[in-house]
């Protein structure tokens, strides 16, 4: 088949005509022009989409999940339409041990989790090589809007090209042994080209909606956050005090588990001045707001680091001219969130797994729970969940 938009020689040469690749698809637009894309450059596809939730038991599963039963047929009917074999892999269990389970458990710390990290970490990509392998392919694909450089050991996770669809800051957590039977076809696209590829390829699901929200929270609706805390001796569900940084009262929260790290509507505080979360102490059941400078941090730190690079230094200064990550020249900034264009590091000191960033130029809203992400140009350095910013 011919496939409307330039295939970049990288992609010819890592996947010539043959390879084998199994391909995680959801029954969106994404998942169906990358399958479009492989079958063009005449890959042995399969395809796969993992069950995560028992849907009979949780109403908060709807249509409007990219994981729902619906988008399961939409994937069904999308590899029917390829003449490729599917298929529905069951990850039930270890998905609700490894990222239902410690999102929950987070949120009753007053932390802000961030569960897409925990489930490409440890469940999505290891198992999709786990069953590339099983299934004779070469590689594991996905929709994914980054991008995978190098071959073998110079395998490196990059940015993918359409800085607002880049999405490599949502698998900063895949171990970086997997990079050599990663790819991701998208990244060299940006989303527009997707779309239209979409529509000339006649693909129904062309004109469907991105899912934005958490899987198993669709529409940001946290009722399923809630059931799962009632009843829980938990400091972070009981109402407290509203305060700002000299411990003034300014009115009563009806509980951290409601709030996060740079949240400014919702808080039902009057002020002359826009109001932000500044920090959610646990311990005595106060919400700290303040203005949003009193909100900026140059100082981040945070525990369970991966790195995404081999030899990543323990200590790193921008002063430092022999400091350089091969494939990664250019500037090296931290993110703190997608779509966060991400601040320039002055240097960093990682002890085991804990990592201190010290920034020449201040973030905001940098929330405890969430992921912090090292960037060389467009080369991902290695990332770590944040616990805590110096303000």
């Amino acid at each position: 088949m011919t496939f409307p938009l330039p295939i970049p020689d990288f992609l010819r040469r890592v996947l010539p005509p043959g390879t084998g690749v199994l391909l995680g698809i959801s029954g969106g637009v994404d998942s169906a022009v990358t399958l479009a894309l492989l079958r063009a450059l005449e890959c042995d596809v399969q395809c796969v989409t993992f069950k995560n939730f028992c849907y009979s038991d949780e109403d908060a599963f709807t249509d409007k999940s990219c994981c729902s039963l619906e988008a399961i047929d939409d994937a069904r009917r999308l590899a029917r339409s390829f003449d490729v074999p599917h298929w529905v892999g069951d990850v039930e269990r270890t998905f609700r041990e490894n990222v239902i389970e410690p999102f929950v458990s987070d949120y009753t710390l007053a932390r802000t989790p961030n569960p897409c990290l925990d489930c490409n970490g440890v469940i999505r990509f290891p198992e999709l090589v786990r069953l590339a392998d099983r299934q004779g392919c070469a590689f594991a694909a996905t929709g994914h809007y980054a991008r995978i450089s190098g071959e073998g050991s110079e395998a490196r996770l990059l940015r993918g090209l359409d800085p607002d669809k880049d999405q490599s800051y949502f698998l900063h957590r895949i171990d970086s042994v997997l990079f050599s039977r990663l790819v991701f076809p998208l990244g060299w696209y940006v989303k527009t080209q997707v779309r239209e590829a979409a529509r000339q390829l006649g693909i129904r699901v062309a004109e469907k909606r991105d899912s934005q929200e958490i899987c198993f929270v669709p529409d940001g609706d946290r009722t399923f956050l809630f059931d799962q805390v009632s009843g829980r001796d938990n400091k972070a569900l009981l109402p407290g005090d509203i305060v700002d940084r000299t411990g003034r009262v300014l009115g009563c929260h009806k509980g951290l588990i409601h709030y996060t790290v740079g949240q400014r509507k919702g808080l039902g505080v009057a002020a002359p001045d826009p109001l932000y979360v500044l920090e959610l102490d646990l311990a005595e059941r106060r919400l700290v707001v303040g203005s949003r400078q009193e909100l900026e941090t140059l100082t981040v730190s945070g525990d369970d680091f991966i790195a995404a690079v081999p030899d990543f230094p323990t200590r790193w200064d921008r002063n430092d001219s022999e400091s350089r990550f091969g494939g990664g020249d250019g500037e090296v900034v931290m993110s703190i969130r997608h779509r966060h264009a991400g601040a320039r590091v002055n240097k960093w000191v990682r002890e085991g797994d804990r990592i201190r960033v010290d920034l020449a130029e201040p973030v905001d809203g940098a929330a405890p729970g969430q992921g912090l992400v090292l960037y060389a140009g467009a080369m991902v350095l290695g990332g770590a969940r944040i616990i805590s910013a110096d303000r």
